[in-house]
């Protein structure tokens, strides 16, 4: 049995490596061309976000395996080892950058829209059979969806990670069918951001690079000239479709008879044409009919056709069909069964469509960045359980291209509402058509273009590209596309791990605060700036309006994301081959190095996509905040040796003031009151040199707070530890808060909350204001790599403890009678301080310790921050006074 395990391990392998160049597949398939197998091709049903249009995924060649006999499946210990190696080996796919929308609609069959502005309200079945039906066969041999249910799900985790949520029935979504995009708000800005803009030397830089002797990131718009979409009814046809997961497709080849002589390519295509496309072609009759199967059996699939092969007298594909179905026969612990996926869209035409035929624009409502994350906002702060499944998505980011003449920049396409047909195209990791963004008649669109010649009969696909933060996410968007390269899952994973690990490293909390502050304290742009957002596609479109010291921080970060693009190749590989040696002894370097390199260059664009959502967001609370965003003052400014000690020493709220409010409970009335009096003699300010002098004053306060007695109640010698770090830290800044905005309601149906709201909430629109802290446009600006935080000023704060933004002195004298364990300050907490400032110095914090923080602190400053300015080492003297000075009290628990 172990040498079964080990030739089904080497299965795997070769399922994974092995490929056909794409031209060498594609010319397979033209070979499969059969009027007897005019059926429909697969894809995945299942919800998505689209966030761009990306390169085209490169598969290389990794060797030319063949497929090993029929195995036994008898030992179940052996059959789960199996399983969850595979099942981790499925979890590699992260490359590129956009995502799109995917639908789990319901049509009506063969419907056919209607010029005038019309509703799509055909519905799949979202109604499952009664409880009393539970587990039951039907009668045309499909499954109810119950049947087999748990077993199934632990089966499937092999390579797609199936699982019940994913089984649940699409939910239906009625929409109004309209012809034209349609803006939601902003319409005037939106306008000249779908405006095409040619450059000047466009028909130069466009044939230099089709000639191959310019080669540039500055994609070029493609310009087409104007076309029908096909017709809905006419040309392509919406139905039912489903499809089966990188197991099942594993399991098809499995059970192919060793004797044949059937290359490996001819399998995977035999399993991808012949079967999907008999299998659609079965399940037409259930489009609109109400009793929808969530599952269906392959053996009537094969069975067609086998008995197609047999009127054809073509024996190779006689004998195929007889091995399958034989191995089904047999191998009853393996389910041999699709998945539906929902409504998708097939080519109805006769001759087909041809390569680089134009099928339909992806329509819907348009939305500007900033309002469609305000929507986004509103729907998680509606969910109740943070833990509901999201709802289902059919938005996608229009972009310009770099090359335009005013540059990149971005909108969203929500198809929920309002759309077309074009929502309806399921995704597959080897699809047949692609989604760009053209220009057609002056204005981008978003185009779905055939890459190949499209069968009658074959379903209308494309990558969707998708990219999600979440893990969880990731591994419950399993992929249905059945292809032999499928990625088990249409979304990629992105925001942990490799990808991550240079933004770690080099693009800190700390290192963005030297950048905001740089870009602040310059307020003007260079010249060198401009041509560093220029290189990066970035121009007047994005930029205009903006204030001086936003666009010379994008400079900087857009300098990050180069250097970026240089070091991530090297972590992904490095990464990628760590994970794969441990399922792999053979791996071609040269491929995984190439496959590196595709993916980095799918963070660089995400990158740019992110830094482009943040501007838009920004730009939008300070037009709202201070009518011109010109207007916008710089959130971060440098305090003078004066300001310095007016905030440690002798202000109104100073921190010396602070100190002393807190310490009163604890220290007896006439040493405060002397305390007191040698502070005020010892003010530095009116020192020429006002920063040794405050240094001086505060070390002087340091040794005076630690010859005070302790208690647990009462710590000194913490509040003297911070003082000494406080002596130590020269550069404090100033955040300048702007006014709290408002936005107007943006309205969210429940079809927009997910499948249970619609019941709960009925069919009524719930509205939503975003309001806009005072210190949002620094949070957003500082993380502006992540879009996922509503509040990124409360992240702001949080990400500053301890870092930044230093401890507040109450945190050393307590308030209650007795005091939590929590206020724990002996040799393990400062080494634990230390270990932070020094090894993890752009790490916050923990809460859980001694230390309190503001939660909106005004002013900022530390030695780590010092440190990242002045691109140095912390002080040595500051770290060695705090490693080396004696304990003067050590309470119970600090031991």
């Amino acid at each position: 049995m172990n040498h079964i395990i080990t030739l089904f391990i080497q299965l795997a392998t070769r399922l994974e490596a092995a490929s056909k160049s794409s031209h060498e597949r594609d010319e397979l398939i033209k070979s499969w061309e059969d009027d007897t197998f005019a059926g429909f091709s697969s894809s995945s049903k299942c919800r998505k976000k689209i966030n761009k249009v990306a390169p085209e995924r490169k598969y290389s060649n990794r060797s030319n395996g063949t497929v090993n006999g029929s195995l036994d499946y008898g030992e179940y210990a052996s059959d789960r080892e199996i399983r969850r190696r595979l099942s981790r080996l499925n979890k590699k796919s992260m490359d590129s950058e956009s995502e799109t929308s995917d639908d789990m609609d319901k049509s009506s069959e063969y419907s056919k829209s209607n010029t005038d502005s019309t509703s799509s309200d055909t519905e799949s079945d979202t109604e499952l059979k009664s409880q009393s039906q539970t587990g039951q066969s039907r009668a045309d041999g499909s499954f109810t969806p119950d049947e087999g249910f748990d077993s199934m799900t632990d089966d499937r985790e092999w390579g797609a990670r199936m699982t019940k949520s994913s089984l649940v029935p699409p939910v239906t979504r009625k929409y109004e069918v309209i012809e034209e995009y349609v803006i939601v708000s902003n319409e005037e800005d939106v306008k000249r951001k779908m405006q095409v803009s040619l450059p000047d030397d466009y028909v130069e830089k466009l044939n230099s690079q089709k000639s191959g002797t310019e080669e540039s990131d500055m994609e070029l718009p493609e310009v087409k000239d104007y076309k029908p979409r096909k017709m809905l009814g006419e040309e392509v046809l919406e139905q039912e479709v489903y499809g089966i997961d990188p197991y099942s497709h594993n399991l098809l080849l499995d059970s192919m008879p060793e004797e044949l002589d059937w290359d490996l390519a001819e399998k995977h295509m035999f399993v991808e044409d012949v079967l999907l496309r008999t299998l659609n072609k079965q399940v037409r009759r259930y489009t609109g009919s109400g009793n929808t199967p969530m599952i269906y059996p392959l053996h009537p699939v094969v069975e067609e056709i086998l008995k197609g092969a047999e009127e054809d007298g073509d024996v190779r594909t006689v004998r195929m069909c007889q091995g399958i179905l034989k191995a089904i026969e047999s191998r009853r612990d393996d389910k041999y069964v699709a998945y539906r996926k929902g409504l998708g869209v097939v080519c109805n035409k006769e001759e087909g469509f041809g390569e680089e035929d134009f099928v339909v624009e992806f329509l819907g409502e348009v939305y500007p960045v900033w309002k469609w994350f305000e929507k986004q906002d509103g729907i998680r702060s509606l969910q109740k359980n943070n833990k509901d499944p999201a709802p289902e998505f059919y938005n996608i980011y229009l972009e310009r291209p770099k090359g335009d003449a005013d540059g990149y920049d971005l909108v969203v396409v929500d198809a929920m509402h309002k759309a077309n047909y074009a929502s309806r195209i399921c995704h597959s990791c080897r699809p047949n058509c692609e989604a760009k963004v053209t220009a057609v008649d002056g204005r981008y669109q978003i185009g779905i273009y055939a890459v190949r010649k499209i069968q009658y009969g074959e379903e209308v696909t494309f990558d969707y590209n998708s990219v999600t933060e979440s893990k969880e996410e990731y591994e419950a968007s399993v992929c249905l596309c059945g292809s032999q390269v499928c990625r088990g899952s249409y979304l990629n994973l992105t925001g942990e791990g490799a990808f991550q690990k240079v933004l770690k490293e080099w693009h800190g909390t700390l290192d963005r605060h030297q950048l905001m502050l740089e870009a602040c304290e310059l307020n003007s742009v260079s010249e060198e700036d401009y041509l560093e957002l220029g290189r990066a596609g970035l121009g007047s479109c994005l930029l205009g309006g903006l204030p001086d010291w936003v666009i010379a921080y994008s400079a900087r970060l857009v300098r990050f994301i180069n250097f970026e693009r240089t070091k991530l190749p090297e972590e992904i590989l490095k990464h990628n081959l760590e994970e794969k040696r441990k399922y792999f002894s053979d791996i071609c370097l040269e491929v995984e190095k190439s496959d590196a390199e595709v993916q980095a260059e799918g963070v660089y664009n995400q990158r740019l996509q992110n830094l482009a959502v943040t501007l838009d967001k920004v730009r939008y609370v300070m037009r709202c905040a201070f009518g011109n965003p010109k207007d916008a003052p710089p959130p971060l400014e440098r305090l003078s040796p004066l300001e310095a000690v007016s905030f440690l020493w002798k202000g109104e709220g100073s921190l010396v003031q602070e100190l002393l409010q807190s310490m009163a409970p604890h220290v007896e009335e006439h040493l405060l009151n002397d305390l007191r009096t040698k502070i005020l003699a010892r003010d530095p300010s009116g020192s020429d040199d006002i920063w040794k002098e405050l240094k001086r004053s505060l070390l002087w306060l340091r040794d005076e707070v630690r010859n005070l007695p302790c208690t647990y109640k009462s710590r000194n010698d913490a509040a003297a530890d911070l003082i000494h770090i406080y002596a130590y830290t020269r550069c404090f800044v100033r955040i300048r808060e702007y006014k709290t905005v408002t936005s107007p309601p943006v309205y969210i149906s429940p079809l927009d909350l997910g499948p249970k709201y619609t019941e709960k909430l009925g069919s009524g629109f719930q509205e939503y204001c975003k309001t806009y802290g005072e210190n949002y446009c620094l949070g957003q600006l500082i993380f502006w790599y992540n879009q996922t935080s509503a509040e990124p000023d409360c992240s702001l704060a949080r990400a500053s403890r301890g870092c930044l933004s230093l401890p507040n002195f109450s945190s050393f004298y307590a308030k209650v009678q007795k005091p939590s364990l929590q206020r724990v300050y002996g040799p393990r907490t400062v080494k634990f301080m230390l270990a932070r400032m020094e090894k993890q110095p752009q790490r916050p914090w923990p809460k859980d310790r001694i230390w309190s923080f503001d939660n909106s602190p005004k002013v900022i400053g530390s030695p780590m921050l010092d440190a990242a300015v002045h691109k140095s080492h912390l002080d040595r003297e500051m770290v060695h006074w705090l490693k080396h000075r004696p304990a003067i009290f050590q309470a119970m628990w600090d031991r």
